[in-house]
């Protein structure tokens, strides 16, 4: 084909000859002379070596690797060094910021501190003013003119005389419609309300009726008309100086005149007039009269006057009287014998009040002596033949319930002013009082005012530096670094001890000694019988307070420094102490865990010491002189089933009530927790007591002691149930008929867990009780079951004591007669 292609171009063809044999003469030429020069072979065709290259890639990589490892190792002390940084200047911050929270604190107190000595001294400037003014105006009106000065007092004087005058008149008016009395003395049965000399007149409607005062006449009262009144009130006072100097007893009477008047009983026996005692005088002109002191009714005197040879027209003589004359002054609104009455009167009140004060004395006396002297009788001045039930009866009539309430009580509080975060606010106690107040009740006892706790008195259950730390103006002690530290910064921005105990730099030392203070003079009223029981609307709580420890809300133990107090200074003998709060109240049985002289039985939610505060175990018996004088009844289980009134019932039956009356308190104290009753949540409680059983129980604690019971304010949170709590234990101490306990209470049976708690605190006290053992058997029964029981029981001993009677008597008839020898 190159040939034909050769040939198709002929002068090309001889030049492409040519150039071939010029190639190949060259490439001969070339073949020779590489074959004399030595053989080089091409680079791609000698071999590698492959592992080399591996060598040099593994090199590589490790480099790599190195290089970031040394990296990573470069990064991490970095951080390193950037963390350690970060937690110096953290600290630093730290330490500057609790520098400067202490130099807050300290600003805040030292401001705290200068307000109130800005108030104090405010204070006591407007005294020194007020002061100032009241001499300023006394010595202006010593310095006037006699009518000058009778103008000044004159609008004052008429306003009270014209009081005085419209009663009068009312009580004629009242008069007229009883004036049917017989004139004979021996009927004459008055009544009074005693007179206070420092009270206007009373605008009730009186029923006396003075029969040997004569009937009073409207006419003796001039009109008031504008004059000096001031020498008119120095006549009347000098009238009845003269008269109290002239008979220093109201008993007394002037040997040339015949009896002008009457002793009267008070208005709080109004409605046992018809009853009033007769001292069986023979004399028909015997005026027998009953004086009953005041409430306490101590003494009923039978006070006999014969009077012999006084006839109707002796006791016409003594209406016929001369009334005072006008004066320089304006007339007096009454006449003399009503003036001199009212003197009497007032000595007849002093001397009441003497006898009272003997009697509180005498039972002072007796309480302190009772333990020494168990056999002593009551010593009572009795001048009359009524027998000693009626007084006793009397006594216990007229005595009333106390009640004890300070609004001061309220300012403990955070200094937040949250009271949803914090359970234990200052609406607790409000709540209650106003409830008291709606119902009625706080009206039918009596309420006695509070005070402060000395210092002393703290002393006797908590240490001293506890006492001065929480118990004095803390303004002057924590400024030092020491003390500040015992303080915690609350969530909400408050402070307190722990993160549920409360402190108010102002408020809290005056009010937690006002709560001490409330419970020690109401426990000592009722101890020395002025009052019957009483309940104290207290708050904070106490129960936990330890010697040196606050918790759980309290900071001082009432009701221990109460019960400490009765044994120092009135030597009560026994003290009883229940503690119905769902928690254990580990600082009173700390403070009397050796002492014999005082039972403290405790009802709680144990749960095997899962439960705030732990303690309270059935086991905790007491140490030294005071084992089985402590009573745990620790329920435990949980909440499933919660405790209610059936378990809280079997308690009190076999254990409390039991044991309490063997111990036979003088005295019964009680740690009125209410939070057990339905309506707390379960980390405050969880129980589902009714405020109903509450009222019940507190009934059967007034059968201990002769009804000296004591309730003073624990726990409870739910302002419901403590408000209903309240009235049904208010109601019951008030001898008020309760609201029966529902059927399928009665019925119901304590829960197992109930059961085997109680079980377990009866079998550690059976050998410190004789009563346990009789009622170890029934724990497991229902209250009807147990009454059912109760009455099969004294059915049969009573069965069997008359069978032995009727065998003792035919053993008797059947046997002969021992015939006496003849003298």
């Amino acid at each position: 084909m190159s040939v034909l292609y050769l040939s198709c171009f002929g002068p090309v063809r001889v030049r492409v000859s040519a150039l071939v044999s010029s190639v190949c003469f060259c490439l001969v030429s070339a073949v020779e002379l590489s074959s004399a020069l030595p053989v080089r072979v091409p680079p791609a065709a000698i071999p590698m070596d492959l592992r080399v290259e591996q060598m040099q890639t593994l090199d590589s990589s490790r480099r790599e690797q190195q290089e970031m490892l040394a990296l990573k190792h470069k990064q991490q002390l970095q951080r390193q060094i950037l963390i350690a940084e970060f937690q110096r200047k953290h600290e630093q911050l730290s330490r500057q910021h609790e520098a400067q929270l202490q130099e807050h604190m300290k600003q805040e107190l030292l401001a705290l501190k200068h307000q109130q000595e800005l108030l104090e001294h405010q204070r006591k400037m407007e005294q020194e003013l007020e002061k100032q003014q009241r001499e300023q105006k006394l010595q202006l009106l010593k310095n006037k003119e006699r009518g000058q000065e009778s103008a000044v007092a004159s609008t004052e004087v008429k306003m009270r005389l014209q009081e005085f005058v419209l009663n009068k008149k009312k009580a004629l008016a009242q008069r007229s419609l009883n004036h049917c009395i017989s004139n004979n003395p021996r009927y004459w049965k008055t009544q009074h309300s005693s007179l206070d000399q420092s009270s206007p007149p009373q605008t009730a409607v009186s029923t006396y009726n003075p029969p040997a005062m004569g009937v009073y006449d409207s006419k003796d009262d001039f009109p008031l008309r504008k004059t000096a009144s001031e020498p008119n009130l120095k006549l009347r006072s000098r009238l009845k100086q003269k008269v109290s100097e002239r008979r220093s007893s109201p008993l007394l009477r002037r040997k040339d005149s015949p009896i002008s008047t009457l002793k009267k009983r008070s208005l709080d026996m109004a409605g046992d007039a018809q009853d009033a005692l007769t001292c069986g005088c023979v004399h028909e002109e015997c005026v027998c009269v009953c004086v009953c002191v005041l409430q306490e009714c101590v003494y009923e005197v039978c006070v006999c006057v014969c009077v012999v040879g006084v006839g109707a027209g002796s006791l016409q003589q003594l209406r016929q009287h001369r009334t005072l004359g006008r004066t320089q002054s304006a007339p007096l609104p009454q006449s003399g014998q009503v003036l001199q009455q009212l003197v009497v009167q007032q000595q007849h009140q002093q001397f009441l009040e003497k006898h009272k004060q003997h009697f509180q004395q005498l039972h002072i006396n007796k309480v302190r002596h009772q333990s020494s002297h168990p056999t002593m009788t009551d010593e009572t001045v009795v001048i009359t033949s009524c027998s000693r039930e009626r007084l006793s009866a009397l006594q216990l009539k007229f005595l009333s319930l106390g009640l004890v309430y300070d609004s001061l009580m309220q300012k403990h509080q955070c200094m937040c002013g949250n009271t949803n975060t914090h359970p234990e606010h200052a609406g607790r106690i409000q709540s209650i009082w106003s409830r008291l107040q709606e119902t009625g009740l706080r009206s039918q006892c009596e309420c006695i005012r509070g005070r402060k706790a000395t210092l002393e008195e703290l002393q006797t259950v908590h240490s001293e530096a506890h006492v001065m730390l929480y118990g004095t103006n803390p303004l002057r002690q924590k400024l030092d670094s020491s003390v500040i530290s015992m303080f915690v910064r609350l969530p909400c921005g408050g402070i307190g001890v722990d993160s549920d105990t409360v402190w108010n730099e102002v408020h809290s030392s005056s009010a937690v000694r006002l709560a001490v203070g409330s419970v020690v003079e109401l426990v000592f009223k009722v101890a020395s019988g002025e009052l019957k029981n009483g309940f104290a609307v207290v708050r904070p709580p106490g129960h936990h307070a330890e010697e040196s420890t606050p918790m759980g809300f309290c900071y001082f133990n009432s009701v221990a420094i109460a019960a400490k107090l009765l044994q120092q200074r009135l030597n009560v003998g026994k003290i009883l102490i229940v503690d119905w709060d769902v928690h254990h109240g580990n600082g009173t049985q700390q403070a009397f865990y050796d002492d014999p002289r005082v039972l403290y039985v405790s009802l709680h939610r144990y749960d095997d010491g899962n439960f705030f505060p732990g303690s309270g175990a059935p086991e905790e018996l007491g140490s030294g002189p005071g084992v089985g004088f402590n009573v745990n009844v620790a329920f435990t289980g949980g909440l499933d089933p919660p405790m209610g009134d059936a378990e809280y019932l079997t308690a009190f039956r076999t254990v409390v009530m039991p044991i309490a009356s063997e111990f036979a308190p003088d005295l019964v104290l009680v740690s009125a927790g209410f939070d057990a009753v339905e309506g707390h949540p379960p980390p405050l409680g969880g129980y589902k007591l009714t405020s109903r059983c509450l009222g019940h129980l507190t009934k059967q604690l007034m059968g201990l002691a002769g009804g000296r019971v004591v309730l003073a304010l624990e726990g409870g949170h739910d302002l419901r149930a403590i408000c209903d709590a309240s009235e049904a234990c208010v109601s019951a101490l008030l001898g008020i008929e309760l609201e029966p306990l529902s059927a399928d209470v009665l019925k119901q049976r304590p829960n197992e867990n109930a059961v085997s708690s109680i079980e377990k605190v009866l079998e550690n006290h059976s050998q410190y009780w004789r009563c346990v053992q009789r009622v170890a058997s029934s724990a497991g029964l229902s209250l009807l079951e147990a009454q059912r029981g109760d009455s099969e029981e004294n059915e049969t001993v009573t069965a069997m004591a008359s069978l032995s009677v009727a065998a003792l008597e035919k053993r008797m008839e059947d046997e002969p007669m021992e015939e006496e020898p003849p003298m």
